[in-house]
């Protein structure tokens, strides 16, 4: 399931983040000089998320980060996971 099937509000993906993490109880940090991307941010606050939609977002599957595997490689400064893990958090 992508965003794009939960556009019913016909706003742009970002507006639909954006209006997901306010409803999420989170607060926003956005940046931009730009007075018409300012507008626009600032236009999430005059429609909801439906539950349905909510419930929607809520089933994509969650990815934290990357695999530290990613990193690892043997022209690259990691050549193993100890390397760039030592395991302590």
């Amino acid at each position: 399931m992508t965003l794009g099937a939960l556009l019913v509000h016909a706003k742009i993906k970002m507006k639909v983040c954006l209006r997901w993490v306010y409803e999420q109880g989170v607060s926003l940090v956005v940046n931009s000089f730009n007075k018409d991307r300012i507008q626009e941010n600032i236009g999430i606050f005059d429609w909801e998320l439906s539950p349905q939609e909510l419930d929607n977002i809520n089933r994509i599957p969650q990815n934290r980060g990357f695999p530290a595997i990613n990193f690892i490689a043997d022209e690259g400064p990691y050549k193993s996971l100890h390397e760039l893990w030592d395991g302590e958090i």
